[in-house]
């Protein structure tokens, strides 16, 4: 049972004094640390939780689909010179099931959408095309039960259909056959299926189809994963180039003193961190020297605003950027490039 109500370590807390397993959602512990996303610093932090009330997350917190439950269980406890085998390590592999296109009904039941759609083998083709103008849909699964799959309708399969001269009366007349996935397929096993069949269906543990993957949800997922390291590349590659031949090897080595008993031996502007360009263009010494006309202190604000967005970015985070973050990184990028084109004239 979900208990919407408590905060995040109340149900620790609970777990870990009943020995009761309870079962929750992902967005439970991000509203308790009073943020939205989980960034690596928030998984760290609720693994310090889970840690500290001795009781673990499955799926693993840090891999769980954000819409979906996740249950925490008490820490099986162990004898002296025995593993704990209850204990999981996060899941490193991207899996089918963490898209939305693949839990549909439990973005239904959040209420982000309408369910899996589809039409039984008696449906008329008029109503499939009618669902799949409606909807935006090129395909609509077969079913003739929650487990019962049949096929898939689709503009392709229709008009094949025609051009051999059958006649389209019902679905079954104009259907084809459909690869059916596991929840827990690695998505980069699962993407080469889709590239391949255009769409596949997703089944739960338990065989109930809860989802259908295209390939445009696909193209859309790995966007969402590019995009932001895009984006960063542009920034860092802008930033070299304005820094580049402006400062001696003086400028940049100060930044091998400090507490490091083997200090990074630093020959170029390759060599510093995205942090240490942002304390360069800070510094208003060494900012004299890019002679720019800009305000040093937004510059290195949004600069070190794009830093911390890179450090989530780098640690791989497994929700997908913010809009407003990938719109500053997308302002930044679009400042750069109007500042180095206005320097080429």
């Amino acid at each position: 049972m979900t208990q919407p109500h408590k905060s995040f370590e109340q149900i620790l807390a609970e777990v870990q004094k009943t020995h009761k397993p309870i079962r929750t959602y992902p967005s439970v512990a991000t509203q308790y640390l009073g943020v939205a996303r989980r960034g690596w610093r928030v998984v760290q932090e609720i693994n310090k939780l889970l840690e500290r009330y001795e009781v673990i997350c499955e799926p693993d917190f840090a891999s769980a689909w954000f819409y979906g439950e996740i249950e925490i269980k008490p820490k099986q406890k162990i004898s002296a010179g025995k593993t704990d085998e209850s204990y999981d390590v996060a899941d490193p592999t991207p899996r089918l099931g963490n898209l939305d296109a693949a839990n549909l009904f439990k973005l239904q039941e959040a209420g982000k959408g309408n369910g899996l759609i589809s039409v039984t083998r008696d449906s008329t083709i008029q109503e499939a095309t009618t669902l799949m103008i409606l909807h935006k849909f090129s395909q609509l699964p077969i079913m003739n039960g929650p487990r019962d799959v049949e096929g898939v309708i689709s503009w392709r399969s229709i008009g094949k259909a025609l051009s051999l001269g059958k006649q389209c009366v019902t679905v079954s007349d104009c259907k084809d056959s459909i690869t059916v996935l596991d929840y827990e397929e690695p998505l980069f096993n699962a993407v080469k299926f889709i590239l391949d069949e255009e769409v596949v269906l997703v089944k739960q543990k338990d065989r109930t189809i809860c989802g259908i993957v295209t390939a445009t949800d696909i193209g859309e997922k790995f966007i969402s994963m590019a995009e932001p390291f895009l984006f960063i590349e542009q920034i860092e590659n802008h930033i070299r180039r304005l820094l580049d031949r402006k400062f001696t090897p003086e400028d940049i080595n100060i930044f091998t003193t400090g507490h490091q008993e083997k200090p990074k031996e630093i020959k170029s502007l390759s060599d510093l961190t995205f942090g240490q360009y942002v304390r360069l263009i800070e510094d208003p010494k060494k900012f004299e020297k890019l002679k720019l006309n800009v305000d040093r202190g937004l510059l290195a604000k949004q600069l070190e605003q794009v830093r911390k967005i890179r450090n989530d970015v780098m640690h791989f985070n497994p929700d997908a950027i913010s809009p407003q973050s990938l719109e500053l990184l997308r302002q930044t990028v679009h400042f750069f490039h109007t500042l180095t084109s206005t320097l080429k004239e």
